[in-house]
């Protein structure tokens, strides 16, 4: 299939119309610190120190207006700030670290609230004029993701990031890949903590041009630190290659198969309710 399309190119956003989609991906500065700490009283709570909050992935379709976001300041609000929060990862230096990051920002003027020092977040996008998505039982078609086709644009993007007081990282990107069949998304939330664990968040976005329906996938991976460990290949001596544990790409490669709930949403429509 071979649709007309126009690339959208700015300063600062680039992008394609194609398919009666507005497709849109911006790249801007980190916050200043003065953005920050409006964040931080916003939400609650200390936020992550790099903060790419005018960053953004915009899927728009023309005619309805309907549309999905990715951005920071709404995948932040859905980091838990329950009591128990604070201690759903536990590690030595997270008390001290919160306290610190507290010290370090004490013209945050609202009550400090517990939350999770990790930044995790199951967001999955925030969604408008009347876009909507429901259970669905079957899932992305990957065989058409795997047909050869030229990419018409491609970009990725970090939304937020953290290195857990020198203890980790907590990251939040996406990746956007347009072709001339269809578009796919994913984004990624991945969290290292030392010695404990990884965590993986993935929403993934598929859509076929001509069809009426947006397919996502949501799914969660989480490993003990010591079984990634376990799969370091050797080096000279027997030494394990560490620096692998940076690596996003090597890290999803080895961690156990993810829990994945199926979505849908028709376009232009609301979604259809079952009857009792």
């Amino acid at each position: 299939m071979s649709l007309d399309y126009e690339k959208i190119e700015t300063e600062c956003v680039g992008g394609l119309r194609i398919g009666g989609w507005e497709i849109t991906s911006c790249h801007m500065p980190i916050l200043s610190n003065s953005a920050i700490e409006g964040y931080a009283n916003e939400l609650g709570f200390n936020v992550p120190e790099m903060i790419f909050g005018n960053n953004y992935l915009c899927l728009r379709h023309v005619s309805s207006g309907q549309e999905l976001r990715l951005r920071a300041i709404d995948a932040l609000k859905m980091v838990d700030t329950s009591p128990h929060s604070a201690k759903s990862v536990q590690v030595s230096i997270a008390e001290n670290w919160t306290e610190s990051s507290k010290r370090n920002r004490s013209d945050i003027t609202d009550v400090i609230r517990p939350f999770d020092w990790t930044f995790s977040t199951k967001y999955r996008g925030s969604v408008a004029n009347g876009l909507q998505f429901c259970s669905s039982d079957t899932g992305i078609d990957y065989e058409k993701l795997m047909v050869r086709e030229d990419i018409l644009f491609y970009d990725e993007n970090i939304l937020y990031e953290d290195d857990l007081g020198d203890n980790g990282t907590s990251q939040l990107s996406y990746k956007v890949r347009v072709m001339p069949s269809g578009f796919f998304v994913l984004q990624r939330f991945f969290l290292r903590v030392d010695g404990v664990l990884f965590r993986i968040y993935d929403s993934r976005l598929y859509h076929q041009f001509g069809s009426d329906h947006i397919t996502r996938e949501f799914s969660t991976r989480e490993s003990p630190f010591k079984d990634i460990v376990c799969q370091l290949p050797k080096k000279k001596h027997d030494d394990e290659d560490l620096s692998l544990l940076n690596n996003i790409q090597f890290v999803d490669g080895v961690m156990k198969d993810p829990l994945v709930e199926y979505e849908v949403a028709q376009i232009n429509q609301a979604c259809k309710i079952d009857s009792p």
